[in-house]
């Protein structure tokens, strides 16, 4: 059986190379060890996807049946325990920095190896992450608790404290790891920029987290719990609820929370090439990243701040986990109000344009800039000695449709005489959508990062197209979500274009789901490369 598995993977294999090409094969695992970085990476990818899948079929399995959600379900639950889930892409790329570090400080990269304290908080964080899960997966609604299991409850809640705990502390001595270390031999080369603004961003990220945390902690003690436990469940919740429709900058104060995950990846991988190509970004791309980092940690701060200003109030928000936190916070003065929206134009605007730079440094970086698009094959004749990789090409693609995308909905919100309605429906759908696209980029990352490890060009041709068709599936499915929200808004009432507009919905609908199921195939095929790559032959 073995042998006829090999035979079919080398077959797909050879097709595949005349489309990417490359030398690479599969075989047998590398005798190079993972490196517990992308140990820990591929057990985290494989949470975050599993329980986005489990959720999807349990969800399909009740909407055949008929029947009506419950928080107290299997679904209900593993909804909300994905509340937990943000946090992992941060977590993940976290951990592939400081083994990129590692690998920038050492003369070989087989030898670049984090301290052993570094991997132990890798392995802590990871196992913090895994605790939480399977705690929020435990626990359910007070309303649906039998007196008698309240100590229990009790306890899991405690458990879930001392995780969050360990996973807040794993990751701050992962950021130390990353800062300190040194090399072998000879003096230690400085943090390059890249890596400097993404720790900046992890370490704001991780605050603003622990802030939220704490807050929703304390809150379950009070009578607001009540109101938290009857909203909707689920990770991403509608971002048309929260002032939307009445202030055109709430979206943007909301939006700006999913910003610094993709943001962390993006500038992993520059500073992945980088190493390869051994340069160090332009002085003008390296003042893009700052600024665009300066813009992110305001807008975080003002989050923060926000947030304790209205757990501190008699206006207690309806949620402190997720992303309404973000939203405009009490009545304010006209004036106060109009130097916030100045303040959200003003850091957004700078997010963009600094993340367009950071996007054409990738072509600074190249000694023929035009091979960043073209086609494998003739940019493999253009820059013979270091092609662009495939998954520099799939994580610059995702960023510019993840930023484009909530651009979109962005200016509809801005124009809300004429589009606010359909941004204030489509952000969820563009959210939901969008919510892979970090840890997916992040697992590209880790693939191409274990190729550089045992010394091949790049990973296996077939790894290379699961990138590529996971990429179109991520960006099929935000094409969906924006069209099928223009189909509800726009289709008309009358008979005739009512009747189009539900056959072009269950269209999409069915493209959708389609492109689902090509996205976790191709998850799937990434973490058996990863796990099963070796040198060329």
């Amino acid at each position: 059986m073995r042998d006829v598995v090999s035979s079919a993977v080398r077959s797909a294999e050879h097709v595949l190379q005349l489309l990417l090409g490359g030398n690479e094969v599969v075989g047998s695992p590398s005798s190079v060890p993972v490196a517990p970085a992308l140990r820990c990476t591929i057990f985290l990818t494989s949470l975050f996807f599993c329980v986005y899948l489990s959720v999807i079929l349990l969800r399909l399995g009740r909407m055949a049946t008929g029947e009506q959600a419950s928080r107290s379900s299997l679904e209900g639950r593993l909804a909300k325990a994905t509340e937990a889930l943000p946090l992992v892409p941060v977590v993940a790329i976290l951990m592939i920095a400081t083994r990129l570090r590692a690998i920038q400080l050492a003369e070989r990269l087989e030898l670049g190896e984090p301290p052993f304290w570094g991997q132990l908080c890798m392995y802590g964080a990871t196992t913090a992450i895994l605790v939480r899960f399977i705690v929020d997966l435990t626990v359910v609604p007070s309303s649906f608790l039998a007196p008698e299991d309240e100590g229990f409850h009790q306890v899991l809640s405690a458990m879930r404290h001392a995780a969050s705990t360990m996973l807040f502390g794993c990751s701050g001595a992962i950021v130390a790891c990353t800062l300190v270390m040194e090399a072998p031999k000879g003096s230690t080369q400085a943090l390059g920029p890249e890596l400097q603004c993404m720790v900046f961003l992890t370490v704001c990220y991780l605050i603003e987290s622990g802030v939220h945390e704490y807050l929703a902690a304390t809150a379950k003690k009070s009578s607001m719990w009540q109101r938290i436990e009857q909203q909707h469940y689920g990770a991403v919740r509608g971002l048309g609820r929260f002032g939307v429709e009445d202030n055109q900058f709430a979206l943007p104060a909301i939006i700006s929370l999913q910003f610094p995950p993709m943001i962390c990846v993006l500038l992993v991988g520059i500073a992945l090439r980088a190493v390869q190509l051994n340069l160090e970004p332009e002085l003008w791309a390296a003042l893009a990243m700052y600024i665009t980092t300066g813009a992110v940690i305001m807008q975080a701060a003002r989050n923060t701040a926000n947030a304790v200003a209205r757990y501190q109030s008699d206006d207690k928000p309806q949620h402190l986990l997720g992303d309404e936190a973000a939203g405009p916070a009490m009545p304010v003065s006209s004036g106060l109000q109009d130097g916030m929206n100045a303040f959200w134009a003003a850091t957004t605007c700078s997010v963009y344009i600094g993340t367009a730079f950071i996007l054409a440094s990738v072509f600074a970086m190249e000694s023929k800039p035009l091979s960043v698009i073209l086609p494998p094959g003739a940019e493999r004749a253009a820059e013979a000695n270091h092609p662009l990789s495939t998954t520099m090409r799939c994580v610059m693609s995702l960023t510019v449709v993840y930023f484009g995308a909530y651009l979109i909905v962005l200016g509809g919100s801005v124009l809300r005489p004429w589009l606010g309605q359909w941004a204030a429906a489509a952000a969820a759908g563009v959210q939901r959508s969008l919510a892979f696209a970090p840890m997916l980029c992040v697992m590209m990352i880790g693939v191409r990062l274990r190729a550089m490890q045992i010394g091949i060009r790049d990973p296996p041709q077939w790894a290379q197209g699961s990138m590529i068709v996971a990429t179109v599936a991520v960006v099929t499915q935000v094409l969906c979500s924006m069209l099928a929200e223009a189909g509800v808004a726009f289709g008309g009432a009358d008979d005739g274009k009512a009747l189009a507009s539900k056959v072009f919905l269950i269209t999409l609908l069915a493209l959708r789901y389609t492109a689902s199921a090509a996205l976790f195939l191709s998850v799937g095929s990434l973490m058996l490369s990863l796990a099963w790559m070796q040198p060329v032959l």
